[in-house]
């Protein structure tokens, strides 16, 4: 099953957040994960809330700052989590990752939020072949 995800990163050479990349991908596609990536060690941790949580995924290759991450949400069901679709009133957690994850530990960068989300589309298996 797919889920509506976010690919985020920054401008080259630049503090500023690129336009944002919604994605329809599934948990289990490897090879599309590795390729918006850009790698072949994928690592990712989740950063939990009271409303639910978010599992962030990277390039293992790297040490903060990364040059990209996919955010995933999704809800904790005890031992299991199960992945939900990205929410717009998620977008808050865009300034979170960048500051955390795409920025060094010491800056200080002010958070230029993107401009813009670009949805990037692969035909469904039900669909091929049309």
């Amino acid at each position: 099953m797919r889920n509506e995800i976010w690919h985020v990163a920054l401008v080259p050479g630049t503090t500023r957040m690129q336009d944002v990349i919604l994605a329809d991908v599934d948990i289990g596609d490897l090879e599309t994960i590795c390729c918006l990536l850009a790698t072949d060690h994928l690592k990712g941790k989740t950063f939990k809330t009271e409303w639910g949580g978010f599992l962030l995924m990277y390039a293992g290759e790297y040490e903060r700052p990364f040059p990209s991450v996919m955010i995933w949400r999704f809800e904790d069901k005890g031992d299991d989590g199960i992945i939900k679709d990205i929410r717009y009133e998620d977008g808050w957690i865009i300034e979170r990752v960048w500051r955390d994850m795409l920025m060094p530990e010491e800056t200080d960068a002010e958070y230029v939020p993107p401009e813009r989300f670009l949805i990037m589309t692969k035909p469904r298996d039900d669909q091929k072949g049309e």
